[in-house]
């Protein structure tokens, strides 16, 4: 089984399916997005949504409610559309009490059938805002996490996600991106959590992915992130850049999997 561990909503959502279904891909991750670049006309339109991106990624929390409604109905739709394509991953807005987190996620992940939270999106020093998700998590049966990993955070901020992971060591924690221009030592870390793992979507370079799958392909968790990376082009990498079949199905697939006990 094929498993793009992570990727947003794209529109039309015929099109995504259409795109799995060349590429052999049997199930996708969907993560909550408002933000669409794939739908844009021209370079104009591209330059606003990535600058959305970009102020998302930074951790901006002005998002309105309009657009978060909107992205979440996408999502949920999505999956009501092609459930058996698709799984959901679940966003949790910032701000929130314990009481209203664990009530979220009752009612908005559990309720709708996730079996993950995120993507966390957070400026650098601001990871110890994760901890009360941690705990979350951990009282509803240990869900994964999933944590961009890439710029603006810094090494600083991965080893605080990796202290977290230690301090609940049955909370899955998949760090987004390869934790970006710090693979190096995001790889030494992973290795000694157990409880770690790598998003390989928007690597550094395909010399990077190719030291890493083979270097941890047990911990290693196959993500396009659509509509920013390329589905077929993706799995190609990892294909040719496998040093055995047995990383490759591992990467591809077994692992997200077992994570998820697809």
């Amino acid at each position: 089984m094929i498993i793009d561990g992570h990727s947003h909503v794209c529109l039309p959502v015929e099109k995504h399916i259409h795109l799995m279904d060349k590429a052999g891909v049997d199930k996708t991750v969907l993560f909550y997005t408002s933000i669409h670049p794939e739908t844009a006309s021209n370079f104009a339109d591209v330059k606003k949504e990535m600058q959305r991106l970009k102020e998302n990624v930074a951790g901006d929390t002005n998002l309105s409610t309009k657009a978060r409604i909107q992205g979440l109905k996408e999502q949920k739709d999505a999956i009501s559309l092609y459930p058996s394509r698709f799984i959901g991953f679940g966003s949790i807005p910032g701000s929130l009490t314990d009481f209203e987190r664990n009530e979220y996620i009752e009612k908005e992940v559990i309720g709708n059938g996730f079996v993950g939270l995120g993507e966390f999106t957070l400026p650098s020093g601001f990871i110890q805002t994760l901890r009360p998700i941690f705990k979350s998590s951990a009282n509803f049966g240990n869900l994964p996490l999933w944590i961009h990993a890439f710029h603006p955070l810094t090494l600083p901020d991965i080893k605080q996600i990796s202290q977290f992971a230690k301090e609940f060591p049955s909370v899955p924690v998949i760090i987004g991106h390869l934790g970006g221009s710090n693979w190096l030592e995001t790889v030494d870390l992973v290795k000694e959590t157990p409880n770690l793992y790598l998003d390989i979507s928007a690597y550094f370079s395909t010399f990077v992915l190719k030291i890493i799958i083979n270097e941890l392909p047990l911990k290693c968790i196959f993500g396009v992130d659509m509509p920013y990376g390329d589905l077929q082009l993706s799995l190609d990498a990892v294909r040719k850049l496998s040093n055995s079949n047995d990383v490759t199905k591992a990467v591809l697939g077994e692992n997200i999997a077992v994570l998820l006990n697809l």
